[in-house]
Parts: structure tokens; sequence; C-alpha cells
């Protein structure tokens, strides 16, 4: 009788805790990523050696992509981006470059 006790007592437990880490993991599913923000650093800095300045996860196109702007050996300020998923190289840019998509041609 006692080990039914017990065992009802613990799965009512571990029912309790998987709902809770349920609703935790619903609140993170948004920005969880499939990379460390050290592996997105190190797949960035193979890439374009340097020291990185700053770094931002952003959904484009309803992509997770991070944006990782390094200060490059040569002095240039480039930015990278990078699949938050799959750690593969979208783009890579000069930090300076037009990118805003304003056609001033009008």
């Amino acid at each position: 009788m006692n080990t039914k006790t017990i065992s009802g007592g613990l799965l009512t437990g571990l029912v309790m805790t998987g709902a809770m880490a349920a609703s935790v993991s619903a609140q993170t599913a948004a920005t969880a990523t499939g990379l460390t923000a050290e592996q997105v650093i190190e797949i960035a800095l193979t890439e374009v050696p340097g020291e990185v300045k700053e770094m931002e996860l952003e959904t484009e196109d309803g992509v997770q992509v991070w944006e990782i702007e390094i200060l490059a050996a040569s002095g240039a300020e480039m930015e990278v981006e990078i699949n938050a998923q799959t750690g593969d190289i979208l783009e890579i840019e000069a930090e300076d470059d037009d990118d805003d998509d304003d056609d001033d041609d009008d």
C-alpha cells in the first residue's frame, strides 16, 4: 500500500514538473536557437577575423538569424549574418554599405 502511495505521489510530481517545464519551454521557444552564442561567434570569426562588437538575434522572412558586427583586423566594420539553426553563413557585408532598401532614384 505504501508503494502505491509513493508511486502515485511521484507520478503526480513528475506530471506537475513536466507541466511547469512545458510552460517554461513555451515561453522561451520564440528565442531558442540551435546554436549557442559562442558557436555563432566562432563561425563568424572564422569568416571575418577580428573583434566582435555586437550581435543580435533577429527573424528575417520567418528564419532566425544572428547578425554579428565585427571590427575586422583590417579595420573595416563587417556584418556577418548566420542562420541560427544551421550555422550557415547567409551574408557577409561591409557595415557601411547602404542596405536599407530605400530607393533614392525616384
